[in-house]
């Protein structure tokens, strides 16, 4: 969801890139790219990878990120390594570690800013993209009420940010909270959503975080147990209040949902 165009939008500003993950594959992209397939806890695999690089920009997914981003930085730090960015989120602060999740990303940028290498740190909110993930088998599901409205951004947006963040050297230590022009509620834009992608479905379920704390633990789901963890952190914390002037960003979003439709309906 992030990487991709991520990687779509440095090419496109002329950066020589090398890919490096667990699954990447040359079939994922129209131009060709240096690929180095590994294990990000192996400091062979990561070796290889960060050879010869003046940068390295680290897109997490579905990992310890703490322990990820310790071993990057490692191997960082014994190759010259110039530059280092990272994708973080919104609510990462002091205040909501007591959600292991967060905790994972606040200590990951701890050890970036205090690695002694320049870095950015990239704090986005809630995308577009990730409505996707709310329709499963012809129904549209939201875990828990999701009270907290959040400025909503495209991947697209977010992706050009990042790569024109690295075109400017005064954007260098530090953090950037990348949101987008409008500001929603979950059940409002999945409404919106549906009406434009899947108008059979006519009503948003939603599902009271303690009902599916019962259900994960009675069929004994993972994976439902952190979704569980994960919406009821999102149902108490509240985006960031940002100001545009504390926030600098090298640029605006300016995909807004109506656009970002468009642009995924002529995808499509």
């Amino acid at each position: 969801m992030l990487a991709k165009p991520v990687i779509e939008h440095l090419d496109s500003k002329g950066f020589e890139l090398r890919l490096f993950s667990r699954t990447v594959n040359p079939s994922m992209f129209v131009n060709d790219y240096d690929i180095v397939q590994g294990d990000v806890f192996n400091p062979d695999d990561l070796n290889k990878a960060v050879d010869g690089c003046d940068a390295i920009h680290i897109s997490l997914s579905k990992l310890d990120e703490k322990k990820a981003t310790e071993a990057i930085l490692k191997v960082a730090m014994g190759n010259g390594i110039q530059l280092i960015s990272l994708v973080s989120g919104c609510t990462v602060s002091e205040e909501n570690r007591w959600f292991q999740f967060i905790d994972n990303k606040f200590q990951a940028e701890q050890m970036i800013m205090n690695s002694g290498i320049p870095y950015m740190i990239f704090r986005p909110t809630w995308f577009f993209e990730s409505l996707e993930w709310m329709v499963r088998d012809g129904k549209a599901i939201m875990l828990g009420n999701q009270p907290n409205p959040y400025h909503w951004i495209a991947a697209d947006d977010f992706a050009r940010l990042v790569a024109d963040a690295f075109l400017k050297p005064e954007a260098k230590n530090k953090t950037f909270y990348l949101y987008g022009p409008e500001l929603f509620l979950m059940k409002e834009l999945l409404e919106k959503y549906c009406k434009a992608f899947y108008p059979e479905i006519k009503k948003v379920s939603v599902i009271p975080i303690p009902i599916l704390k019962l259900i994960a633990l009675f069929t004994r789901n993972h994976e439902l147990k952190e979704a569980a963890k994960l919406f009821g952190y999102f149902q108490k914390v509240k985006e960031p209040q940002i100001s545009s002037e504390a926030n600098d960003l090298p640029g605006k979003p300016k995909i807004n949902f109506e656009k970002w439709l468009e642009l995924k309906i002529e995808g499509s």
